[in-house]
């Protein structure tokens, strides 16, 4: 299901680059889904909804060209994000998508776009990772500061779940053919459209990282002061803790990792961490052959908005608890890691 993703999150996740690749299917060629996804936006663009028309914009991503596409998904968001100011996920789109810096007239109030989600969630630290900004410390240490003292750190990722599987159910993608009498093209078919539908969603939900990780890296900042790192480590152990995707806690991980902000007291939730994620890929290409396992799994984050609790009930029913014995070590690339080390040549 999503083994190669998990897998490549350990090499990718300590730049804080998150990003979810295309789902390739066994029943449909990767042209046949590119033509789809691109019908597929200008049929939502369509639509009387403004949040079809934030995830067409999603999709439009997929477009390459002169940047054209980078500015039609600029339009697109505006327009759904003054349509819908109350609905969160089109906020999430309109304040996490990359997009050029807005231009605003001398005599017009340019009300920043990045806030969009802190205004909706001011309690929810993912909702104030995009307000983070290259090159303004003030802003930068402001961010930090609301993200550290949040009181949880949600990405709703089972709202997007919702989201998209309601799109993929009016406008069905390009899988295999499903005969009534043949279950296992039945499951197959199923199978794809559930890769399909998380892929989107972790593209929709989860916060792209790389500002917040340039600003708590010690290397990177070695005239900030010692107090820039204490807030980053606060902000780790909420990803480590309250994070409801297994990417943002593997990520608080490997910020508490960069930022050097680590102590004795951060060792047991960095092992527990990482076993749960080690743990997981051991047992996750089982739940991926059984259609029906599949299904619930995907359901319990759309019901729970939550994948860590969908992956630790797949623990649990694998008899695996959810911290490791004593003296085990999460493993990368063939070799130990202590709980607290910072990972070479992975940032």
């Amino acid at each position: 299901m999503w083994l190669a993703t998990l897998r490549g999150a350990s090499l990718v996740i300590a730049s804080g680059l998150i990003c979810a690749g295309q789902v390739a299917t066994a029943g449909a060629s990767g042209e046949d889904l590119q033509a789809y996804r691109q019908h597929l936006a200008l049929t939502l663009q369509k639509s009387p909804s403004p949040r079809d028309w934030a995830l067409a914009a999603q999709l439009l991503d997929t477009q390459s060209g002169d940047g054209g596409a980078l500015r039609e998904r600029g339009l697109i968001l505006q327009k759904a994000a003054r349509a819908a100011p109350q609905d969160r996920l089109v906020q999430t789109l309109w304040a996490n998508t990359p997009l050029p810096d807005q231009r605003c007239r001398a005599t017009q109030r340019c009300v920043d776009r990045r806030a969009a989600l802190a205004r909706l969630e001011p309690d929810n630290g993912a909702a104030w990772v995009s307000t983070i900004r290259k090159d303004d410390p003030r802003g930068t240490e402001a961010a930090l500061r609301r993200i550290a003292g949040a009181e949880r750190y949600n990405e709703h990722l089972g709202q997007a779940v919702a989201a998209w599987r309601d799109v993929f159910r009016r406008y069905p993608p390009p899988l295999p053919a499903v005969h009534p009498t043949d279950g296992a093209d039945a499951s197959a078919a199923s199978g794809d459209q559930l890769d399909l539908i998380f892929d989107e969603a972790a593209t929709t939900a989860v916060p792209q990282t790389a500002l917040l990780f340039d600003a708590c890296r010690t290397t990177s900042n070695p005239k900030a002061d010692s107090k820039r790192f204490a807030t980053c480590g606060r902000i780790a152990r909420l990803m480590m803790g309250r994070s409801q995707t297994l990417i943002g806690r593997l990520s608080g991980v490997s910020l508490l990792r960069v930022s050097h902000a680590g102590t004795k007291a951060d060792i047991d939730m960095v092992r527990a961490v990482t076993w749960q994620y080690e743990q997981y890929l051991k047992i996750e290409p089982a739940t991926d052959s059984n259609a029906v396992a599949k299904q619930n799994y995907v359901n319990l984050i759309q019901t729970t908005d939550s994948e860590i609790q969908a992956i630790q009930y797949q623990l649990r029913i694998f008899g695996i608890p959810l911290t490791p014995p004593n003296g085990w070590k999460q493993t990368v690339e063939g070799k130990k890691v202590e709980p607290l080390d910072e990972l070479p040549g992975k940032h």
